[in-house]
């Protein structure tokens, strides 16, 4: 059974990024055979990195380390739930990934992005580049969810069109096709 981990990119308080990530939640869930886990960042609230020793050594010396290194390390593929700030990713979302090093390796990724007018993209864009550098596989298909206010309802609450259930579902399709494939080659590039 493949198993993907949604990351919950913001900790801020009053975060929009919780309606988005249920979404995205709920639309995996109706994949048969996955196992999909909500990974909320401010519940595992890592400090700022501070392991002494570069992760690409993987000598883990803080127990917060070794428990988020677990988490990742069993995920098969992930999506980033991401909100732009200032042009660019937020602080908690990098804060995570360069805690680790190998338990990213050949392992697909996507995006679920909201902000402004550019909805995220540019946040998008980062993590592209942040993706490639740990050996992720980027893929092209992303959500957008640009001036989200403009979609609350009266309750507060986003309300999610069909065509974004239908992109969300084609760009989850390919999220599993590449993370069953990659899962059977890991271990043969990990070895190398």
């Amino acid at each position: 059974m493949l198993n993907i981990k949604i990351l919950m990119g913001s900790s801020r308080p009053g975060r929009f990024n919780i309606q988005p990530s249920q979404w995205i939640y709920e639309q995996a869930k109706k994949i048969e055979d996955l196992k999909v886990e909500l990974v909320d960042l401010k519940e595992i609230n890592l400090p700022f990195l501070d392991e002494p020793v570069p992760p690409s050594l993987r000598k883990y010396s803080k127990d917060h380390t070794i428990r988020w290194s677990k988490i990742i390390d069993e995920a098969d593929g992930f999506v980033f739930v991401t909100p732009e700030y200032n042009h660019g990713i937020s602080a908690v979302l990098k804060n995570a990934i360069d805690y680790l090093w190998y338990e990213w390796h050949y392992k697909p990724v996507c995006y679920v992005s909201y902000g402004s007018y550019a909805a995220g993209a540019r946040a998008v864009e980062q993590l592209r580049e942040i993706a490639g550098e740990c050996k992720m596989y980027d893929l092209r298909d992303q959500i957008l969810l640009p001036n989200y206010w403009e979609n609350l309802g009266e309750n507060g609450q986003y309300k999610f069109s069909d065509q974004q259930d239908k992109l969300a579902s084609e760009m989850l399709k390919q999220l599993v096709f590449w993370a069953k494939g990659m899962k059977e080659l890991r271990g043969k590039l990990n070895n190398q």
